[in-house]
Formats: C-alpha cells, sequence, structure tokens
C-alpha cells in the first residue's frame, strides 16, 4: 500500500498533464469554429516566413513579435498549413505553462501547493482558453515562469539567513542558472507587449532581498550576468525600436490611459484598475474575443480561495526573509503583468493580464491548500485519538507511548488507530479537492465547449462562416466561377480561406455583397455561384438579381446562381445612361435612384460600371457621390466601393449602391447630385476622357 501510494504521487503530475492536454487537443479542429484576425494575420505572416521572409519585427496587423511567426512556420514545415498546425503552437505552450508552474511553485512553497496550482492552471477556463488560440501573448506565462524559477533558484542557494555565512561564495552553477534566467527574460521580450515589464519584477524582487540586507558583492555579479545576457538577446529587437520608435509605441498607443494621467486626469486610469481587479470574481473580460461574456477568473468558491491565498501571501511579506522572499516574487510579477490592463482602456482584458494567470493560480493554491490542512487538523481533533498529534508524517512510536503510559497502551496497540487517523484524514482533504476540480472541469468544459462554442457572437469573431463555406467548396468541387461577399473582402478574410485551404485556395472572387454585386463579362458564358455569409449578406435589392439556391447553402452561408435570362439587362434599359469613361479605367453606365429624399430620412443611387482593364495589385478606387443646393454648398456626400480594383477583369460589370442620409434640418429645395470617382492614396479624382472630374447625375427635391 506505501508502495502504490508512493506511485500514485509521482503520477499525479502526469495525470494533470494528461488532463490538461485533453481539454487542450480536444476538438480544436471544430471549437474555436474559424480563426479571428489575430490568428489570420499570424498564419498568412507565417507562410510568408516559409516563402522566405526574415524580419526581427512583423508591421502586420499593428505590429507583432516575431516568436510566434517563426514558431507556426515551424509548425507549417513540419504538419502542413492550416488551423490546427497554427494552434499546436498555443497548445504546447499552453502545456508548459502547466508544467513549469509545478517547479516554481515547489520551490517558493511545497510539492502539495505545487500540485493545486497545477491542477487549477490544467482546468482553468482562461488557461483552457488562451491555449487554444494561436496568439503571441500565449507564448510568455511559461517563458515567464521558467525565467523567475531559474532567477530564484540561481540566487535563493546564496540568499542565506544566517549573518555568519552570509559572505558565501557564489558557485560557478548559480551563475549559470542566473544567466539562464537572462537567456529566458531576452527570449520573452519576443512575445509580446507586456514582456517589457519582465526586468522591473527581476529588480524588484533582487531590491527586496537588497533592503532585507541579504545582498553581497557576489548576489550584483549575478545579477549583472543576468542583465548582460538580457540585453544581448533583446538587441536585436531593440535596435529595430530605436529605428522604428513608432512600432514600439503604435498598439500600446492605442488604449493607453497614461497621456491622461500625465494631464492630472487618474479617472480613466482608476477605472480601468478596479475593472482589472474584479475579474477574479465579479466580471471578466466582456468579449466573446478572449472569454465568455464578462465570465470572471474564478466563480465564487474558487474565488474564497485565491483571495484567501492572496491575504495569506500578502501576511507572509510581514515575515522573515526566508518566508516573505518567494511572497515579495508573487507579487511583484503579479503587480507588472496586471499593470498592462491597469494604464489602457478595455478593461479586463484577458490577453492583456495573462502574464498574471500562472501567479494567480499559485493564490488560488495556497488558499485552498491551506483549507485543506485545516480540515485535517479538524478530523484530527474531533477523532477519539485526538490526544495524538499528527502532523501529515508517521508518528513518532515514543511519543506515543509516553502520551498513552496512563491506559498501558503500546506503541503496537497504537498504530492501528493512528494510521487511521492518517488515513481517514487523508481521504477527506483527498476527496473535497478532488470534488472541487472536478466540478471545475465539468464547469468549464460546459462554458468553454458548450456555450461559448455556441455562442453566435464567437462564431462571427472566429468567422464559423468562412470555415464552413471553405468546407463547403472541398467537399463539393466545381467549376463554377466561385464569387464569395466578406465584410472584410480585401484581406482578413482571404487569409482566413487561404489558411482553410491549406495555402492553396481555388481561384475566388471577393467583394462585399451589402454595398456590391459583380457579374462576369456578357461574353463569359460563366454561371458563377454567389455565396453570401451571415457576416456579410446580400443588400436587399440584389435578391431581384439573384436566384437563392437552398440545396447548396449551409447553415452559416446562403449561396446564390444568376436566373436566366440574366436580370442586369432589364436594369441596363430602366437606369439613367450616363456612358462616361473614366480614366480608360472604367465605364460609369448609369444610375437609378432608390427611395423618397426627405429631410432626416434617407434613399440609396444605384451606379452600374464596367471594368475596362487590370489595374496593378494595391489601386484603390473608390465612388463619391455629393449633393449640393444650388449655391453650391455641400450637404450630403458618401463613397464605397466592395469590389478591390486590384480584382477587376477587364469586361467585369457591377453595381455600387450608396447610401445618403439626410440631416434633419435640410431646407426642402431643389439639390444636384453628381459623382466621382477618387483614388484613395491620392485623394484625388479621376479624370474622365473628356477632361472633368466631376460626372453631374440629376437634380431632386426634397420634402
Amino acid at each position: 500500500m506505501a508502495y502504490f501510494s508512493k506511485l500514485m504521487q509521482k503520477l499525479l503530475p502526469v495525470v494533470i498533464v494528461l488532463l490538461a492536454f485533453a481539454l487542450r487537443i480536444s476538438a480544436l479542429d471544430q471549437i474555436p469554429a474559424g480563426l479571428s484576425h489575430d490568428e489570420a494575420y499570424n498564419g498568412i505572416t507565417a507562410m510568408q516566413v516559409l516563402d522566405g521572409q526574415r524580419l526581427i519585427f512583423f508591421e502586420i496587423n499593428k505590429g507583432i513579435e516575431p516568436l510566434i511567426i517563426y514558431l507556426e512556420a515551424l509548425a507549417f514545415h513540419f504538419f502542413g498549413i492550416g488551423p490546427v498546425p497554427l494552434r499546436l503552437v498555443n497548445v504546447v505552450f499552453g502545456m508548459l505553462t502547466v508544467a513549469l508552474v509545478y517547479p516554481l511553485t515547489a520551490r517558493l512553497f511545497n510539492r502539495r501547493v505545487a500540485l493545486l496550482a497545477m491542477a487549477g492552471l490544467a482546468v482553468s477556463f482562461w488557461a483552457v482558453f488562451v491555449s487554444r488560440l494561436t496568439l503571441r501573448a500565449v507564448l510568455l506565462p511559461p517563458l515567464l515562469l521558467l525565467t523567475l524559477y531559474l532567477f530564484w533558484r540561481g540566487l535563493k542557494p546564496i540568499i542565506n539567513y544566517q549573518l555568519s555565512i552570509i559572505n558565501y561564495q557564489l558557485p560557478i552553477s548559480n551563475l549559470l542558472l542566473l544567466a539562464l534566467s537572462g537567456l529566458t527574460a531576452g527570449i520573452a521580450m519576443y512575445t509580446s507587449l507586456s514582456s517589457r515589464f519582465i526586468p522591473f519584477i527581476v529588480i524588484t524582487i533582487f531590491g527586496y532581498q537588497l533592503i532585507r540586507r541579504q545582498i553581497n558583492k557576489h548576489h550584483w555579479l549575478g545579477l549583472l550576468l543576468h542583465l548582460l545576457i538580457w540585453a544581448a538577446v533583446f538587441t536585436p529587437l531593440g535596435n529595430y525600436f530605436l529605428e522604428n520608435r513608432e512600432s514600439f509605441t503604435h498598439r500600446s498607443n492605442q488604449v493607453t490611459t497614461i497621456p491622461h494621467a500625465l494631464n492630472g486626469e487618474f479617472e480613466p486610469m482608476m477605472r480601468n484598475s478596479l475593472r482589472t481587479l474584479g475579474m477574479f470574481t465579479f466580471r471578466g473580460d466582456t468579449t466573446d474575443r478572449y472569454n465568455l461574456d464578462g465570465r470572471p477568473v474564478f466563480d465564487w468558491v474558487n474565488g474564497l480561495f485565491f483571495y484567501l491565498g492572496l491575504v495569506l501571501i500578502l501576511w507572509r511579506t510581514t515575515r522573515s526573509p526566508k518566508v516573505a522572499g518567494p511572497a515579495v516574487l508573487l507579487l511583484s510579477a503579479t503587480f507588472f503583468m496586471l499593470l498592462p490592463d491597469f494604464i489602457t482602456d478595455d478593461s479586463p482584458h484577458f490577453l492583456r493580464t495573462i502574464g498574471a494567470m500562472p501567479m494567480v493560480y499559485i493564490f488560488w493554491a495556497v488558499g485552498l491548500d491551506c483549507v485543506a490542512q485545516q480540515i485535517k487538523k479538524l478530523q484530527n481533533n474531533l477523532s477519539p485519538d485526538s490526544r495524538l498529534t499528527l502532523t501529515g508524517s508517521s508518528p513518532n512510536l515514543n511519543e506515543i507511548e509516553e502520551t498513552h503510559h496512563a491506559s498501558r497502551i503500546t506503541s503496537s496497540n497504537l498504530w492501528l488507530p493512528a494510521s487511521r487517523i492518517i488515513h481517514h484524514s487523508s481521504l477527506a482533504r483527498q476527496g473535497f479537492i478532488i470534488l472541487l476540480l472536478t466540478l471545475t472541469t465539468l464547469h468549464t468544459g460546459y462554458d468553454y465547449f458548450g456555450r461559448w462554442a455556441a455562442s453566435p457572437n464567437a462564431r462571427y469573431i472566429y468567422g464559423a462562416d468562412i470555415a464552413e463555406i471553405a468546407q463547403h467548396i472541398k467537399s463539393i468541387p466545381s467549376q463554377d466561377l466561385t464569387v464569395i461577399s466578406a465584410e472584410y473582402y480585401q484581406d482578413l478574410d482571404p487569409f482566413r480561406f487561404t489558411l482553410h485551404f491549406q495555402g492553396r485556395p481555388p481561384f475566388v472572387i471577393w467583394f462585399d455583397g451589402r454595398q456590391t454585386l459583380a457579374f462576369p463579362p456578357p461574353e463569359s458564358n460563366l454561371s458563377p455561384r454567389y455565396v453570401f455569409p451571415i457576416s456579410a449578406p446580400p443588400a436587399d435589392i440584389w435578391t431581384n438579381f439573384l436566384q437563392r439556391s437552398p440545396r447548396e447553402s449551409g447553415q452559416e452561408y446562403t449561396l446564390y446562381r444568376l436566373p436566366d435570362p440574366a436580370p442586369l439587362r432589364e436594369l441596363q434599359n430602366t437606369i439613367n445612361d450616363i456612358g462616361v469613361n473614366v480614366n480608360n479605367d472604367l465605364i460609369l453606365s448609369g444610375y437609378q435612384l432608390l427611395g423618397d429624399v426627405e429631410s432626416g430620412g434617407k434613399f440609396q443611387i444605384l451606379l452600374s460600371w464596367q471594368a475596362l482593364r487590370a489595374l496593378p495589385p494595391g489601386t484603390d478606387y473608390t465612388f463619391l457621390v455629393r449633393m449640393r443646393d444650388s449655391q453650391g454648398r455641400l450637404w450630403v456626400e458618401t463613397d464605397g466601393n466592395g469590389y478591390a480594383p486590384g480584382d477587376w477583369q477587364p469586361g467585369v460589370q457591377a453595381l455600387q449602391l450608396l447610401t445618403l442620409r439626410l440631416p434633419e434640418d435640410l431646407p426642402p429645395r431643389a439639390y444636384h447630385l453628381t459623382a466621382e470617382v477618387v483614388d484613395r492614396r491620392s485623394g484625388q479624382a479621376l479624370l474622365s476622357v473628356g477632361g472633368e472630374t466631376v460626372i453631374p447625375l440629376e437634380a431632386v427635391t426634397t420634402r
């Protein structure tokens, strides 16, 4: 039995890791249902790395630190391109977070607390959620844990708590550990914005030991070595930021509240700090991008263990350096990893605070362990043999004999009831912990695989409709031209589509069907299939030109075909003809007014046009319609183009729908409508072959 117990203790970490793996790998090809915009940009950038692009910082998507991109490129190289290989990187790093919290916690406290922290992270909704996403921030926690473990282990043996040996020389092994901690800290700088606070954590830990007079010249040597290696690793990225300072601050400047604080306005920072502190049990991240609609980190039962652990850790800071040191390490790491959320808007944000996640579960484990030990003491006190002093280890037989001398009970007679007390106490504690972890696991599974996976908002954020369209095209290949409407038709949705096709998508025409409808050249005899996902449904008027195909439609999209005869010919007979050649790029064929022109209301203009030639990639034209009074005063203008000019083919015909929203104070009089084709890059309107930029449409009278 003793051998079996020891074997189970050794297998516990393995069991926890396997449980963590199961929660992170299950249905990974289905949940999330697609790819978020960050994941899609990461995947496309990783494909570019495979094609030979080698950068120290990627400017795409407002800037991406490179470590995640190179790891994803490596995953693509070995496992192929696709969403699952993309996410395997973060599954691995999520597992590393679970594994690495054990050695750090065991060194700071004991094996019991370490196992609890490990188990808490394994079944945590927060940890499971982020481990299944391909995001750069998920790389930070394991690197931070490794940095802290190596730094503390390198520092701890030379922090002696007896003044007689305070000048103990620094062993070479400790220098190596401190050097390795500098290496991991430097690598962590290539993960996410929050990594920039790691040096502050290291300095705080060292500074506390200095204040408590536990530092000598050998410790300074170890710190210097740590910082030199950290700087050497960070230098390439640091040099890039020095040469491109906007890249260093661009993303953070969009959300930071520091400028308000510098102007004496502390309310935004205080508000965000309180929201961040409230994320543990009151209200978490409110978006379905990184959470389940405000779900806090803990339910209130687990939250009480977290708060108890936090109180106990704070109390430890008042004790001796040996006891207070681990507490300072935890508190400083937690503070600096929460700091990015304190000083930014949209708090709480589960991705910005992800560096604090392991520390949060160490607090929780400390609190849970304290309650478990109290259960043990309570059982011992309630037992008939409560006079026995049990400490969790085997009782001392000599002490038992002395305690029960009056009853003339021998040590051999007492061993059986004492062992029963230990056994029952252990079972009660283990049963309590197992029940708690089981309920937490079920709660996590239900919230993630059930509620969140089925959330319409989550499915929209992760492009479930594009994923389903890709699956349909894979399963039912067709020679017909595929035309897909998309909310982000120029980049994000084509990126998603490409990744779902392992980097080799079929030819597809992309457009925004909410405002534009494109037709193949009349002489092509093509019969395209128009696919409208729920994120970019067709404008109501397009149903006059298309015929729905229920048999080919799915849950997340609707497929349409062109009816016969083509309705575009009928439209051309009813619209107001213009026939203006613009820059030899397109012909603005005609227009039609839709709706009443009333103050405070809205009406639409339908423009018909045809491409004359293929345009260079990156060309960006928009159709601009303005409404002026007889004195030339501009009252309303609107523009739009849902079909990227870089994708135009000669002879393609298209309709552009523009909506003009009229102000409430618009006087009832006659107004003139004009149209222009504007190059967004230069801001200039294109010339027609007649030398004009403004194309007159007609006069309208408002009511």
